[in-house]
């Protein structure tokens, strides 16, 4: 019926579905400002919209553009994702001053941006990620002043943007993915306002000089496990670079001395003038991830180890290696590292895994050596057999890695969380199967609980993660553990309860295009935690249980699953003394828990259980 006091509309349905709307449906009702339609397809034509609308949000929009009657003058959103509208005739008439927010992700009727500088001048956010038809960006593009956020994910046939950017407001620019884009924008001026660009899995060979009048920058992603790419020297004016994530083969200037110069420094404060740490000691945080492919490795050889030169920052906070299948060892860390990510190196031995977590557990003030009371003789574990675990697994947090993805950048959903230090948190992702020995409280359930005194002390919590066949098909798993024809991606949460009645989030973690089964180890200082869950400790025994959850997981395949098989908590405790415990379960499939972590052993396995699993003896990195 209509009527000129309706305000809002919201039509969303949770599956598609069909409605018929007549075409003027909307013509009463002349004060309408937020229309919201989502998962409906409209059967007939749309000939009205109200010149009041302030925002119009409508998910998969069946037409190729609004009516013509409408004038959008007072339009302030316009998020369109998954729509069927071009641009060309949307903006044709359009003078929206006050537009500032525009969404048309998942786009493939878009080929080419219109002159927005004239049409949406005052634009503040413009997201096309997916938009994989767009191909060209005019220049004028190029000078809108207001933009703060400009995203162009995986929008794989663009191939020009604007000869140069004077954008001064702009914060965030992604290019990720953006497969056939060549060549990087001139930057004339100083722009001090852009904070992350991610220029990753793109066809640039090399930056521009100007690169260096992005003062502010404090996140860079470049690089292709498809091509090189070389950076200028101005790369050095980035003052504020607090993040360098490198993919592929990524050149420094020549005259810095990266190759035998540095390999000659032994030792941080040895280091020239002409080696790159000088240079590059604002880092705070570097990312090298690398190809599984041979050819794209920095030695041809299948025993290539890490060059320490490559990881010489001391303000280095993160590590993170990608589908490295070769790569056996990690060398020497700084101290000021917090975070090592190894997907997929199913090569690492576990040597190297041993010295990590020592090192990690000496920033949280963690001694291998404590025990717990309750246990006096070792807590014998086996694994789940692959059967039982099949019986666990939770279809209902099964989902899409598009809505993972989406999940995801929620929980990062603003640019200074995307930028945040990592504190005095420690955090690993190796491949592996088996908590360390020394780990004083385990589990073969997804919980672990224990007594605490009046404070909360630091702690370390490691979570082993297999993989799961959704069908009786083992056979799909090498003797590594490396699952063929399928890529797993999850997202957990450690919860924390304190005295049975109070639980909260202790800590998130989303892992993305795993292979293998994998240990996630996180640790946490007393401060931070007393700071944290000091107010819901009571008198001078607290008992806590900490828990591991599956949020969400996707199987791109449809062939594995990932489960929760161990846990173990390592923490000082005060748990009152008990006879032993032996826990064995499903003898018939028992592990004779010979190894740590079974994908990092070398292929004579000759590493023994007291080997690996038990830190105390181990030396130190």
């Amino acid at each position: 019926m209509g009527s000129e006091k309706i305000r809002g509309i919201t039509i969303c349905s949770p599956k598609p579905s069909k409605m018929k709307l007549e075409p003027k449906c909307l013509e009463k009702m002349k004060n309408l400002k937020f229309l919201i339609v989502s998962n409906v397809d409209i059967c007939r034509g749309l000939k009205y919209l109200p010149n009041e609308l302030r925002v119009l949000d409508w998910s998969g929009f069946p037409l190729s553009s609004l009516p013509s009657s409408f004038d959008p003058k007072n339009l302030i959103a316009l998020n369109m994702p998954e729509s069927r509208v071009t641009l060309d005739k949307l903006f044709k008439r359009i003078q929206g001053r006050n537009l500032t927010y525009m969404n048309f992700n998942s786009n493939q009727y878009i080929m080419e941006l219109p002159d927005l500088s004239s049409a949406s001048p005052n634009i503040k956010k413009l997201d096309l990620r997916n938009c994989r038809r767009l191909v060209n960006v005019p220049d004028t593009v190029g000078y809108l002043d207001k933009l703060e956020t400009w995203d162009l994910f995986n929008c794989r046939e663009l191939q020009t943007l604007p000869s140069c950017i004077v954008m001064k407001s702009l914060k965030y620019l992604n290019l990720f993915s953006c497969r056939r884009f060549k060549r990087f924008p001139h930057i004339p001026q100083e722009m001090e306002n852009l904070k992350f660009l991610r220029l990753g899995l793109t066809a640039i060979r090399e930056l521009p000089p100007s690169i260096g009048n992005l003062t502010g920058l404090e996140r860079l992603e470049i690089g292709s496990n498809f091509y090189s790419c070389h950076l200028p020297s101005s790369i050095y004016k980035l003052q504020q670079l607090r993040t360098l994530l490198l993919l592929g083969n990524v050149k420094f200037p020549k005259d810095l001395g990266i190759g035998r110069q540095a390999a000659a420094c032994n030792s941080y404060g040895g280091f020239s003038k002409y080696c790159f740490l000088k240079k590059l000691n604002f880092l705070k945080k570097l990312t090298s991830c690398f190809t599984h492919s041979k050819k794209c490795l920095l030695s041809r050889s299948e025993d290539l180890n890490f060059q320490e030169s490559v990881i010489r920052f001391n303000r280095l906070n993160w590590l993170l290696i990608g589908d490295f299948k070769f790569l056996k060892k990690i060398p020497k860390l700084p101290k000021s590292i917090r975070q090592v990510d190894a997907i997929n190196c199913i090569s690492l031995k576990s040597e190297s895994l041993r010295k990590l977590i020592l090192q990690f557990g000496r920033i949280l003030g963690l001694s291998p050596n404590m025990k717990c009371s309750s246990v006096k003789d070792k807590v014998f574990m086996d694994s789940h057999s692959h059967r039982n675990l099949s019986n666990q697994i939770d279809y209902s947090s099964l989902v899409s890695l598009s809505k993972l993805i989406a999940i995801n950048d929620e929980s990062i959903f603003t640019l200074d969380a995307r930028l945040v230090d990592f504190a005095e948190t420690c955090k690993i992702t190796v491949p592996g199967k088996k908590i360390p020995n020394w780990i004083n409280h385990q589990s073969i359930e997804s919980s672990v609980s224990f007594w605490v005194g009046p404070e909360f002390p630091s702690i370390a919590v490691c979570v082993a993660c297999h993989l799961i066949p959704l069908k009786d098909s083992y056979a799909n798993n090498d003797k590594h553990g490396f699952i063929c024809g399928d890529i797993i991606d999850c997202n957990y949460d450690i919860l924390i309860s304190i005295n049975s009645h109070k639980r909260r989030c202790m800590a998130g973690f989303t892992v993305f295009y795993w292979k293998c089964d994998y240990l996630w180890f996180y640790g946490e200082p007393h401060s931070q935690l007393q700071r944290r869950f000091g107010d819901l400790m009571q008198g001078d025994r607290n008992h806590v249980e900490i828990s591991c959850k599956i949020n969400h997981w996707v199987s791109r395949n449809g062939k594995y699953a990932p489960m929760i098989a161990r846990m173990g908590v390592h923490v000082e405790c005060i748990c009152p003394p008990q006879n032993s415990v032996i826990i064995q379960h499903n003898s018939q499939n028992v592990d004779d828990g010979t190894e740590l972590l079974a994908p990092l052993l070398s292929q004579n396995g000759s590493h023994t259980d007291s080997d690996a699993g038990d830190l105390s003896s181990s030396s130190s990195p």
